[in-house]
């Protein structure tokens, strides 16, 4: 039976929450269609701790999936697998006709499946021999992207997905982390392991031109490209947030301006309204951690408020609009997460607790429903009034 959730007085409760399949995996991604209405998510599990590895010794096949509901809690379908580990990420198109997952079958195995919302049939599917990081689709899922060893983009005729065009990193052993598409899924944005950040052209389904910028140390932990295609902003493990300008990028990309986060030692997630002009990002703290919010001023980033986390965050988003902004807390496993939801004028709206890490928390684009996941095994549907 769906579990019942008490009304609090913080405003900030769930509508609904569900669990997938099983009461021991993690939700480590959820999406929401642009209207609230289709939130999708995967279940995904590993033994993290001192001394794991993902290799074949510590492989145990697992049930795991990727399922989708509506604004309702309605289960609208499921589809259900054997992996290792499962569903590392999800997206869903805008337009809420297209669904995609992503992560790992087995020690050498990875994946990425394609759905058609409508029906729940998986229409595509595609290995790799590495863990799929993430997936990001544009407006109305005629192209999909993915990072794993590679960047590959998916393009769709009709109802048929064809085999993906490949970009190899910029450096050799290096792998994708990080991406992202803009609407119109022209521009894509991605980010590495080893610090490099890409923007490149997507030519009708063919990679057209790159820019590349490295970090001098460290790892890019997340990137977002705006709807309109005019700013990329991106997560590093510094404490700086980075900003960089699409219009007329060459071989060679530099941040339009660069924004330290007081107090972080690692920026974990950022997010960008649709025109590129109010950016959310996340990072570590000592005890806890922060959340910003910055507007762009073309060459300088002003920031407008911050306000502390209770543990280390993990995600950031905002709507279409930048009217709320959105975080997800909790580290390390085991110990309790959090929710939480902002007015754009830095207003807190709602904290709501889980009972384990919560790492995904995405606000529709319109700003009316949020879907958010939790290492608690459930998906949490806030309606945004």
């Amino acid at each position: 039976m769906p579990k019942k959730t008490t009304k609090t007085k913080n405003g900030l409760t769930p509508k609904w929450k569900r669990s997938p399949e099983s009461n021991d995996q993690y939700v480590n991604s959820v999406a929401i269609s642009s209207d609230g209405k289709t939130v999708v998510a995967g279940s995904y599990f590993f033994q993290y701790g001192a001394g794991a590895k993902h290799n074949p010794a510590d492989a145990k096949l697992l049930t795991v999936g990727t399922f989708a509901w509506n604004a309702t809690g309605k289960t609208l379908w499921k589809d259900v697998f054997q992996a290792t580990e499962g569903v590392y990420w999800v997206a869903i198109s805008r337009d809420g006709q297209w669904a995609a997952s992503c992560g790992r079958l087995g020690p050498a195995e990875g994946f990425i499946y394609i759905y058609n919302v409508a029906s729940g049939q998986r229409v595509f599917s595609y290995s790799t021999k590495v863990r799929v990081n993430m997936v990001a689709f544009s407006q109305d899922g005629l192209y999909l992207v993915a990072g794993a060893d590679n960047t590959y983009l998916f393009s769709r005729s009709g109802s048929i997905w064809g085999q993906p065009q490949k970009l190899a990193p910029i450096t050799t052993h290096d792998s994708v982390i990080a991406v992202s598409v803009s609407g119109d899924g022209q521009l894509i944005g991605n980010g590495t392991f080893h610090g490099s950040v890409n923007l490149i052209e997507n030519n009708t389904g063919s990679f057209g031109a790159v820019g590349s910028w490295q970090m001098p140390s460290g790892a890019i932990r997340w990137v977002a490209v705006s709807f309109d295609g005019s700013a990329l902003a991106v997560a590093a493990s510094d404490s700086n947030l980075r900003y960089f300008s699409t219009a007329g990028f060459g071989s060679s990309i530099s941040p339009a301006w660069t924004a330290p986060m007081t107090g972080c030692k690692d920026v974990r997630s950022v997010s960008v309204c649709d025109d590129g002009s109010i950016v959310s990002a996340v990072g570590n703290a000592t005890g806890g951690g922060k959340l910003f919010l910055f507007a762009s001023q073309g060459t300088s980033g002003k920031m407008l408020w911050s306000h502390p986390t209770v543990h280390s965050p993990n995600s950031t988003s905002i709507d279409s609009s930048a009217k709320f902004v959105t975080a997800a807390d909790g580290y390390p496993d085991g110990k309790p997460g959090d929710f939480y939801l902002f007015k754009a004028d830095g207003t807190k709206v709602g904290r709501y607790k889980t009972a384990n890490m919560s790492w995904p928390m995405q606000i529709s684009s319109d700003g009316s429903g949020i879907a958010a996941g939790s290492d608690d095994s459930y998906i949490y549907y806030f309606a945004v009034k």
